[in-house]
């Protein structure tokens, strides 16, 4: 890899760290507060072993030892032996509960911290996916967003938590390997020895943890997705007895989950495995050599300012502390990249460009009655294969207008144009002139209630649901919508009325009583264009007659767009569109298309034959069929 590339992709590691570290800086206080704990933390944990290492060295012996921090401690204690002993005794305890208490309060603030700042990293992430627009999120599973909201957002904490204890990491370091330098260089630099193959461990083991958890994570993300994916496929498996099917494909994407997982948890045994032998080989050779030390400085040659055995008590329990910190560094690279992984998914979604948003200068745009022109229009979702081509059209104020043609004439595509969920590849939408994509986003889609095919309904009361797009809506006007939309008699039947409550997705309803709360949702906004995608085709004939009557009196008073393949619904349109491979054939009312014999008489005459039932065969001609299969 060249230098270039070195520093751009240091560059881009650093832009993730200060990422990260920025969701956290409105918890400023709380941090000052964790730093300032983590000093009371390791200045306890030096001090620890020093009231056992003077009660040895120092009131326990016929030849006390001098040392500054002897001197310190015996000025704060009686001159009697036993009262040191009890001084020595309970400063002791002092400092264990002032350990214990600075530990618990670290950990109630890295939790504060935690979850406050992974709520700030979600509500950005949920906040881009609303922004972000259709095609983005028909290109990817459900189920990666869901694992990104819900697992990845702990990256950019993860990356902060790593760092801070990093950090303390080599400040503890630091000053205990100053004291065990001014104790007994030799013995420190023994301890030292096997810091290069801790090191090497470190980076023969964090590459390959890095990328198993990069696996895994991608696995995991594909798992959501295919159990999000499954759960709605579960009516279908039923109706086409696939559930063998669907179970084997289940198995098999819990199988490479628990594959990549056990790569993964496989580097991460033989990793600490590994640097655990080290240290405990760097462990034993301590504690030879410094056992020799207290020999040979106690027994074999006294020697002033030697090894003691309060001395090596001291040593041996930094030298147990040290492993700690020395874990911290060794392992911070392969810690830090799984939890940078984590937060480079969800910078990946908050990075991605909004292809659908406002201009600059977009104009406000107060919601009203308006002429509506597609403008040679043009759209594809691919290069190269146009779903709309060069289509004009004009919708007056107060029109019923409605786009019909077979399937695949991209007339739901069109509705898509008009909220902007797409913007055109050539022409223009227009509102009273103006290109929609001059209008603020939120004004533009104030004119439009929009009716789809999927009926989405909330896990929540009937009248919550009417009332979505308009939650100050009084009941009154919730039940005048329900009746238009030709819904209040099923309702009325329901246990408790409006507020009874809809399971997920309104699965206690059936699909035309669905289609009725839908619809009623779009009445009872005020948009001054009501948009329908295909609203008849879960009705039966009477409650279709039923909206077919409810549209023709909201003319005038709203702008009505239809899409349907069902041309009873259209017979009372002002303006009906053929469409036809994206393009429009005819135009023009119900009766002069009729006359003109083209493709909307065609259309016309083919749902009246598809409605007759077809003729019963001749018994003679059913006779000859059979004997034929004989």
């Amino acid at each position: 890899m060249s230098r270039t590339d070195d520093s751009l992709r240091g560059a881009a590691d650093r832009a993730v760290y200060e990422r990260a570290f920025a969701y956290f800086r409105p918890d400023w206080p709380w941090i000052a507060t964790l730093v300032a704990l983590i000093g009371v933390s390791v200045a306890v944990g030096l001090l620890e072993a020093w009231p056992l290492a003077i009660l040895v060295d120092t009131v326990l012996t016929k030849e006390p030892k001098d040392g500054w921090l002897h001197v310190y401690f015996l000025a704060l204690l009686p001159k009697d032996k036993p009262g040191q002993i009890i001084g020595l005794v309970l400063i002791g305890l002092a400092l264990q509960i002032i350990g214990y208490l600075a530990w618990m309060a670290r950990a109630m603030i890295n939790y504060h911290l935690n979850y406050w700042g992974t709520t700030r990293v979600r509500a950005d992430l949920f906040a881009k996916l609303q922004r972000l627009d259709l095609s983005w999120h028909h290109a990817r599973p459900q189920g990666d967003s869901i694992y990104r909201l819900t697992t990845d957002a702990f990256g950019p904490w993860g990356i902060v938590d790593i760092l801070i204890g990093t950090s303390v990491a080599a400040v503890t370091l630091t000053v205990m390997t100053a004291i065990l330098i001014s104790r007994s260089p030799p013995l420190t630099a023994a301890a030292y020895s096997v810091a290069p193959l801790i090191l090497w461990s470190n980076w023969r083991f964090g590459m390959r943890i890095h990328a198993r958890a990069l696996e895994s994570k991608q696995i995991d993300a594909d798992l959501t997705a295919h159990i999000q994916q499954a759960m709605v496929r579960v009516p279908l498996a039923q109706a086409f007895r696939r559930e063998p099917f669907e179970f084997a494909r289940f198995e098999q994407a819990v199988a490479r989950s628990v594959k990549a997982l056990l790569r993964l948890n496989w580097q991460e045994q033989l990793y600490p495995l590994t640097r655990d032998l080290i240290l405990s080989l760097g462990g034993a050779i301590i504690l030879g050599y410094g056992g020799w030390l207290v020999y040979r400085d106690e027994f074999l040659r006294p020697t002033p300012g030697g090894m003691t055995v309060g001395a090596l008590i001291i040593f041996m329990d930094y030298l147990r502390k040290l492993w700690d910190p020395l874990k911290w560094l060794a392992e911070f690279f392969s810690k830090v990249r799984t939890f940078e992984a984590a937060a480079r998914r969800v910078f990946f979604v908050l990075d991605a460009p909004e292809e659908i948003r406002d201009r600059p200068g977009a104009r406000a745009l107060k919601a009203k009655p308006r002429l509506l022109t597609f403008d040679r229009v043009s759209f594809s979702y691919r290069p190269g294969h146009k779903v709309i081509s060069n289509l004009d059209a004009t919708i007056e104020p107060g029109e019923m207008a409605a786009f019909v043609g077979p399937s695949g004439a991209g007339k739901s595509s069109l509705l898509k144009l008009m909220l902007r969920f797409h913007d055109p590849a050539q022409g223009a939408l227009r509102l009273d002139g103006c290109d929609i994509r001059d209008i603020r986003l939120a004004d533009l889609r104030a004119h439009f209630a929009f009716v789809t095919q999927e009926n989405l309904m909330l896990p929540t009361s009937v009248a919550e649901n009417i009332a979505y797009g308009r939650p100050d809506a009084d009941m009154a006007e919730i039940a005048e919508a329900a009746t238009l939309a030709g819904a209040a008699e099923f309702v009325a039947q329901l246990p408790q009325g409006y507020d009874a409550m809809l399971m997920e997705g309104g699965a206690n309803l059936s699909g035309g009583q669905r289609q009725r709360i839908a619809i009623a949702r779009a009445l009872l906004s005020e948009a001054p264009f009501l948009v329908l995608d295909e609203p008849t085709s879960a009705l039966d004939p009477e409650n279709e007659a039923l909206l077919t009557e409810t549209l023709h009196r909201l003319k005038r008073r709203r702008t009505i767009v239809l899409v349907t393949h069902r041309l009873n619904s259209v017979i009372d349109c002002d303006r009906i569109f053929v469409m036809e491979a994206g393009r429009i054939v005819e135009r023009g009312a119900h009766p002069e298309l009729l006359a003109r014999n083209g493709a909307y008489a065609r259309l016309w005459r083919q749902e009246a034959n598809e409605a007759s039932p077809p003729p019963r065969p001749a018994p003679e001609l059913k006779t000859r069929r059979f004997l034929r299969a004989r």
